[in-house]
């Protein structure tokens, strides 16, 4: 049975490169995205994380997952994309005890930014437990979303 401080939050990053990334420059972003997310939950209070992953679909339609359970441990990632993308679309999928689901899509969107924002051309946001009522949320988070 799970326990009341448990979050599970589902989002969307769409990333646009102002230059095309190779297959090894996709994986090693995308890893230091969710070992970012996972560092900052810790700072953030969380008081165990169940485990953070994503699937990062390239233009080609390849993909890679990356998983991490730990913000000690670097993240791990399996498949094989090919050749270079201007465009990445990252689904992640963050388990945790202790931390709200406000302050969790927080840490997403900044620790997204933070490893994609000298890179990119445009970068989106977009919390998947709004897609059916159309939400898409790229603002700061300085707010609070209505069910």
């Amino acid at each position: 049975m799970l326990s009341e401080d448990f979050t599970a939050f589902a989002g969307r990053v769409h990333v646009s490169f102002k230059e095309a990334k190779g297959p090894e420059d996709v994986k090693r972003l995308v890893a230091e995205t969710i070992s970012g997310i996972a560092k900052e939950c810790v700072k953030a209070g969380t008081r165990l994380i169940g485990h953070i992953k994503c699937i990062a679909e390239v233009e080609s339609g390849k993909y890679i997952a990356c998983s991490v359970v730990s913000h000690d441990t670097p993240a791990t990632c399996r498949g094989e994309i090919e050749g270079s993308s201007k465009t990445l679309d990252l689904i992640l999928n963050v388990l945790i005890y202790g931390l709200d689901k406000e302050k969790v899509e927080g840490i997403v969107v900044k620790e997204s930014r933070r490893v994609f924002a000298p890179r990119i051309g445009e970068v989106r946001f977009e919390n998947l437990e709004f897609i059916e009522t159309g939400h898409e949320c790229d603002e700061d988070h300085d707010h609070e979303h209505e069910h």
